[in-house]
């Protein structure tokens, strides 16, 4: 159907396409639904815009399923991709949102902070503003899935995603990406806030990822990695950044809190830095540099400028001893420089930092306060590590060598 409307400027045709709940699939970029999703995701491109509440879907409605419209949406997209614009309110999604071709954006309106666990009223939190995607206990509610294919240039902005159980996962990539990108995203009450496989260029920045079992972890391998600016918290049991043999990554500016397990597991860290965090804890193990199950060890990774405090000691629930180490290193020729860490309540002779394994490490200009309580061990090396050197961070009675007299205090 062709319909033809006249304008000041002249004589311009809209054309209406595939319908999906009857509405066209192709908007006109003059109307109103666009102009405001184009605002909304201040993208300068103007070519597969599309609002969901356009195309069938129903708000604050928890008996409908919107991933069908977005799975809908996404069918429709060519090549070139598109962005569907989430408007202010609350969508529930009861299967998964399954992405399976590159170049697209799902952009909300605003997250609009939510807690899931604190009290609302009717001025704050549990109604919220922005716009919220409430997730069936258990599914994965956005899935990258291509196949044998590798995806491109995923986004996602602006919305809150929401659980029903704490469980399941908020986006979940089954399948090797390069340059996926979440930023100012809510994401609570779920099992797994973002898990990534093979993730290349990912970049995870401005959001608030918490009242998960654990936040984002980055599985398989991933290179280029950036987490910035986030604030997240796992809960007991779970951890706030778990990566796989990630290579030239950055975890910087992050504020991270209790209750995981651990902060930062890092299993064959390549090349990477993690600088400028303030991380608090209960537990020891709050960053852990680890072998790979293949038993690769990393190396050439930079821990600087942290402030990293252990608010009050509790036993670890993954069953670390109080040996473990706030830091606890298994790796080569890494540097850890200027951090902050402290430890209060701590039981005597609690370790700050422990290289467990690896040669040629150094550490300097670090202060480890373990809340008054003595230590001959702030800084412990393993004895089968070599040659690792400490500078102006402990004395020499509070350094372990581990009877290797190559690891040396100064």
């Amino acid at each position: 159907m062709r319909i033809k409307k006249k304008g000041l400027a002249g004589m311009f045709i809209i054309l209406l396409g595939t319908s999906i709940a009857g509405v066209g699939v192709f908007l006109d970029i003059n109307n109103s639904n666009s102009q405001r999703t184009i605002q909304a995701t201040n993208i300068s491109n103007r070519t597969g815009y599309w609002n969901i509440d356009d195309f069938g879907a129903h708000a604050n409605d928890p008996n409908f399923d919107n991933a069908k419209v977005f799975n809908q949406l996404i069918s429709k997209m060519g090549k070139q991709g598109g962005t569907i614009y989430i408007p202010t309110g609350t969508y529930y999604v009861k299967s998964p949102v399954t992405i399976d071709r590159s170049y697209v954006s799902i952009v909300g309106d605003n997250p609009g902070l939510r807690s899931g666990i604190d009290p609302g009223n009717n001025k704050s939190q549990a109604g919220g503003g922005g716009a919220q995607v409430v997730l069936s206990s258990g599914i994965a509610g956005f899935k990258i899935h291509g196949d044998k294919t590798r995806l491109s240039g995923i986004t996602f902005k602006g919305f809150q995603i929401k659980g029903q159980g704490n469980n399941g996962f908020g986006i979940k990539g089954e399948t090797d990406t390069d340059g996926v990108t979440v930023s100012d995203m809510v994401i609570n009450n779920v099992g797994l806030g973002i898990e990534l496989k093979g993730a290349d260029a990912v970049s995870i920045h401005d959001n608030w990822i918490a009242e998960t079992q654990s936040c984002v972890k980055l599985s398989g391998a991933s290179q280029q990695a950036n987490i910035s600016n986030n604030s997240m918290g796992a809960q007991p049991g779970g951890v706030t950044i778990d990566m796989e043999n990630p290579d030239r990554y950055t975890i910087s500016s992050n504020n991270l809190y209790p209750d995981g397990a651990s902060v930062m597991n890092m299993y064959n860290p390549v090349h990477g830095t993690i600088t400028g965090n303030t991380i608090s804890s209960y537990y020891n193990g709050v960053i852990n540099m680890l072998p790979n199950s293949n038993g690769t060890y990393g190396n050439s990774n930079v821990i600087s400028n942290n402030v990293i405090s252990v608010e009050t000691w509790k036993d670890n629930p993954s069953g670390k001893d109080s040996k473990w180490g706030i830091l606890h290193i298994e790796g080569f020729t890494n540097r850890i420089d200027g951090n902050s860490i402290i430890a209060n309540n701590a039981p005597e002779n609690y370790s700050g930092i422990l290289i467990m394994k690896g040669d040629n490490n150094r550490l300097s200009s670090n202060s480890i306060g373990l809340g008054g309580v003595r230590s001959n061990a702030k800084v412990i090396m393993n004895g089968a590590a070599n040659n690792n050197k400490v500078t102006d961070t402990v004395n020499n009675s509070e350094f372990d060598n581990g009877g290797n007299n190559s690891n040396s205090n100064k």
